[in-house]
């Protein structure tokens, strides 16, 4: 069976392991000889090395109007080779890819996000569950800066601190809308249902067609996390998070874009654009 003449649900090359563990390490800043070996301490320490190189993005989507494609493969190709990153399907796939290959038990599922709000949406996010001895992780790189930046543990009742963001589990015991709710808790008390999850596990295949809804948004968001904080482009903002102080500056052209996107974020990307904000507009002038 065939979905759009792009997938077949009986493709192995969405099964296959990553091409070369060595480089998807040193893609997210470490050793490729070191040790890590499951446990929580060195899941913690690929989640946030993860979170400070690979940006969350959805440039293929509103300016190259490339089609996304999240097997192991392409997700290589786009992620080490051009130093790219990509959204939830993708982002939390290279993750998967990357502990999987290191020997951690893991499986994919689904999420419904809410960010706050009463509504209820398609099940159109892709998060992890890692189980290390008999405690059970969420684990999402999928979002960018602002998420859980570590692993929430599922079965902890309390309020837990996770790199200066606090997060919680709240469990439904088989409510339609999902068995969990991953919870963000505000400084001044308040606190906000971040997204929805059933804990059963999920292939490859069961997100292909909220994949292909998720990817004809035409939004520009490119989120990074840094040492002093984040930085992130939002249509056409960029701004920068500096120890709690926030600083934006107007995108105007492309070429601005290509800059911030090349010289801040390290991309090697595209020099032309086909978005609506800059309809065909190439990096550099007239040259090719």
């Amino acid at each position: 069976m065939t979905i759009g003449d792009t997938y077949s649900t009986g493709s192995p090359e969405y099964f296959l392991p990553i091409p070369d563990l060595g480089m998807a390490l040193e893609r997210i800043g470490l050793d490729p000889g070191g040790d890590y070996s499951p446990n929580l301490e060195n899941l913690r320490k690929i989640m946030l090395a993860h979170m400070m190189t690979v940006p969350y993005e959805t440039l293929d989507c509103c300016d190259y109007k490339r089609h996304v494609d999240f097997a192991p493969e392409h997700l290589f190709e786009k992620f080490v080779l051009n130093r790219r990153g990509g959204y939830c399907y993708e982002i939390n796939g290279f993750f998967m890819s990357i502990i999987e290959a290191l020997g951690y038990d893991c499986y994919a599922l689904a999420g419904r996000l809410l960010f706050g709000q009463p509504v209820y949406n398609l099940m159109g996010h892709r998060t992890t569950i890692v189980t290390i001895g008999d405690r059970r992780y969420l684990c999402d790189v999928g979002y960018g800066a602002g998420c859980a930046e570590g692993p929430v543990d599922i079965d902890e009742p309390g309020i837990q601190d996770v790199l200066g963001y606090r997060f919680s589990i709240r469990h439904h015991e088989g409510a339609q809308f999902g068995d969990i709710t991953l919870v963000k808790h505000a400084d001044d008390g308040t606190e906000s249902d971040f997204y929805s999850a059933y804990l059963k596990p999920h292939t490859l295949l069961e997100f292909i067609a909220t994949n292909e809804l998720t990817q004809k948004s035409d939004r520009r968001v490119c989120r990074l996390r840094t040492e002093t904080g984040s930085m992130a482009v939002d249509g056409t903002i960029f701004r920068r998070k500096v120890n709690g102080e926030v600083f934006e500056t107007e995108i105007t052209s492309y070429p601005q874009l290509y800059k911030i996107l090349t010289e801040e974020f390290h991309m090697i990307v595209p020099r032309y654009s086909f978005s609506k904000t800059w309809p065909r507009e190439l990096a550099w002038g007239d040259r090719l």
